[in-house]
């Protein structure tokens, strides 16, 4: 009995626990929606809930990887830039309550105003604005890390930063229909609003998946202001960069040819140009120049079309390389044997339905040799060749073989495939004759270009490539990379041979087509080619042409292979002799210098250090292995090149414009036109030059002092 008697005075005691338990805790509740406060530790609820903080994420962008060149410089790369605003409202706070706004906007203003180059009084103004926060227009945006830094230094408090990633294009219209361009693309993720960089043409849309690289992700605690708190940090995934490719273009040849082209179109005022160098041993695409072209920092297009890749036209006589090459193969035409030039009478059940000239208005040269005939471009000689010696069907399966008439791609890029005039319905023998000739039928300067590399392989074409290499940009491992292929053999070596002799006749023979074009210095072999242009009503345009041009170097056996081709009311074979010449001499020089050693390379974005000291100037790139150019004795830099913003490689060389006149000669040795244009801006010289390709001669020796517009000779090879 006394055992059941305690069993009952425990349980009164546990009963009587819960309910004082129970009564506390609906006093607490009812106290806390009164108070806001805790009943018993009379801690305030939402203040603790305020300062725990709520989980946020944001995600962090992976760096787009870098287009470079074969020469290893940045053409396309990220460039980060920062917009600044200011706080005003003052619930804006630390984390440990401090003023996060403008507290002083008198002092601020004064101390903003001299480095973002804003008046004074128009900052003020924005400062006493009654918002949340104020921007500073354009004196706000686009700010180099340099600002940035210039302005985080003031410690003011309420200014702050929006980091902005840009595509940065430093050669500016540099093959930019082959570059292409990315831009930002803006999108949802996770809720919160991302801008991507996105390719949208050229290598940059191909190459998006290796160059976009993958974003991570940071999770943390943060305050009402967006404050991470002290160990807030709950989870960070780290962003992947992208990869980095590497082209074949290579800048001197590039650059060079685009400078030639520039002066070609100023002369002639052509209405479209493309040229195309190719290393004719290796496929390698080393420079391509269109025009009308673009800037991939502006966008400024006016035409999307990439005349080099699908723009077919009918480029005329350089394309009776192949009925000759096709003919002498099979064993048909002896290229001594003769013909009547002139006119060529194409009959139908003998009765003439249409008459083909020569281009002396049907003249011709009297009874010729065929290998005359191909050194004067006669177009009589190829009907006689097509109607009296070739074998059709062979002569078909060389143009199937060749890649002619068939869309095609290059590392992504598409390029159109042309227009077979002959195989239209009905009787098309006069198009099949005039296809010979380059006419009625249409072609790309791509598909020329490969062509023609069948006569500097004994008989193989080679493919040609734009993309080097794909690099991880972190590990430095090569993760793709280009290879030579070569097709089946189309032409005998002895066909190759005899067709190398043919192309070097117009050349090299007074009177033929090509002699306009020769070489002192490099034995240049080639093609010459006139076309009319189809107009969009129907027959040709009066007076309007397409000229072409193919020429390989050297003539025993070809190194390099250009193709050009522009289409205008006015022509001159001395002005598109000088690019031929110029891409030519530029693409040999390069091909021939062989590096002593294979360079790392990373990146670095310039600075704008206008109206910086040299010291720190110098300072700066030579911890990130950039050597600097000092031009002019002053302690002030008053202008720079390669501009801000610019993305450079390591080992470049930027020059440094100072606040002093007393500005002596350096050594060239090694320089690059481009290098060599922008000191003789700065430098107030007036550079000449001689040779393309890299410095290694200059008339003034180093260390000489420089007056005002003095005369300098460089010559490059």
């Amino acid at each position: 009995m006394a055992m059941k008697k305690n069993n009952n005075q425990s349980a009164k005691i546990v009963y009587c626990i819960i309910m004082v338990v129970i009564v506390c805790m609906v006093c607490n509740v009812i106290y806390l929606g009164a108070t806001g406060k805790h009943f018993v530790s009379g801690n305030d609820i939402e203040e603790y809930a305020e300062s725990r903080g709520e989980s946020k994420t944001d995600i962090l962008s992976a760096k787009r990887g870098t287009i470079y060149s074969s020469d290893n410089e940045v053409i396309a790369g990220d460039m980060k830039t920062y917009k600044l605003y200011a706080i005003l409202s003052k619930t804006h706070l630390t984390l440990d309550k401090k003023p996060d706004y403008v507290v002083d906007p008198e002092a601020t203003a004064k101390a903003l105003a001299p480095i973002i180059g804003m008046d004074e009084e128009d900052i003020l103004k924005q400062l006493k604005k009654d918002t949340y926060q104020v921007e500073f227009g354009s004196y706000g945006n686009n700010l180099s890390s340099l600002v940035k830094d210039q302005i985080d230094a003031l410690k003011l408090p309420g200014l702050e930063f929006d980091e902005i990633t840009t595509r940065n294009y430093r050669y500016g219209d540099f093959a930019s229909y082959e570059v292409g361009y990315a831009q930002a693309v803006t999108d949802e993720i996770k809720g919160k609003t991302v801008q991507t960089l996105v390719g949208k043409m050229g290598i940059e849309q191909a190459f998006d998946d290796e160059l976009s690289g993958t974003d991570g992700e940071r999770t943390y605690l943060a305050d009402n202001n967006n404050n991470v708190l002290p160990n807030g940090i709950l989870s960070e995934t780290a962003p992947v960069a992208g990869n980095d490719v590497y082209l074949t273009i290579d800048t001197d040849v590039q650059t060079e040819l685009d400078m030639q082209m520039e002066k070609m179109i100023e002369e002639l005022k052509p209405e479209k140009a493309t040229c195309g160098i190719m290393d004719a041993k290796t496929g390698k695409l080393l420079a391509i120049s269109n025009y009308p072209s673009f800037d991939p920092n502006k966008r400024d297009i006016k035409n999307y079309v990439d005349l080099f890749l699908n723009e077919p036209v009918e480029p005329g006589s350089v394309f009776k390389s192949f009925v000759y090459g096709n003919a002498i193969n099979d064993q048909k035409l002896d290229v001594d044997d003769t013909y009547q030039s002139g006119k060529f009478h194409y009959k139908v059940n003998g009765k003439t339905v249409a008459t083909i000239n020569d281009h002396n208005s049907g003249r011709g040269w009297g009874t010729i040799s065929y290998k005359k005939g191909f050194y004067y471009s006669s177009n009589t000689g190829i009907c006689h060749i097509l109607s009296e010696k070739t074998d059709k069907q062979s002569l078909l399966q060389d143009y199937e073989d060749l890649g002619f008439f068939k869309e095609s791609s290059i590392d992504g890029l598409t390029s159109a495939a042309g227009f077979a005039g002959y195989k239209r319905e009905g009787e098309r023998t006069l198009e099949y004759l005039t296809t010979g000739f380059g006419q009625g039928s249409t072609f790309t300067a791509l598909q020329l270009i490969r062509a023609y590399s069948a006569f500097a392989n004994d008989g193989k074409m080679v493919e040609p490539y734009l993309v080097e290499k794909v690099v991880n940009s972190d590990s430095q491992e090569t993760l793709y990379e280009a290879k030579t292929q070569y097709s089946k053999q189309i032409y005998s070596v002895d066909t190759v041979k005899q067709v190398r002799e043919l192309l070097k006749g117009v050349i090299n023979e007074e009177g033929s087509t090509g002699y306009n074009y020769r070489m002192d210095d490099v034995s240049l072999i080639g093609k010459t080619g006139t076309g009319q242009v189809a107009s969009e009503s129907g027959g040709y345009r009066s007076g309007y042409y397409t000229h072409s041009f193919v020429g390989m170097a050297p003539y025993d056996d070809p190194q390099v292979i250009l193709v050009m081709w522009y289409q205008g009311s006015s022509s001159s074979t001395t002005s598109a002799a000088k690019v031929v010449q110029g891409g030519i001499r530029a693409a040999l020089n390069k091909l021939n210098t062989q590096p002593s050693q294979v360079v790392e390379t990373s990146t670095f974005v310039l600075d704008n250090y206008m109206n910086q000291s040299v010291d720190y100037a110098k300072e700066v790139l030579s911890n990130h292995q950039l050597s600097s150019l000092v031009i002019g004795d002053g302690d002030i830099v008053m202008s720079q090149y390669p501009k801000a913003q610019t993305e450079v490689s390591s080992k470049s060389r930027v020059f440094l414009q100072t606040n002093g006149t007393n500005i002596t000669m350096p050594s060239m040795t090694g320089w690059s036109r481009k290098e060599a244009e922008a000191f003789g801006t700065m430098a107030h010289v007036d550079i000449e030059f001689k040779g393309e390709g890299t410095i290694y001669k200059q008339s003034v020796t180093k260390g000489t002092k420089l007056k005002s517009n003095q005369k300098i000779t460089v010559t490059a090879k």
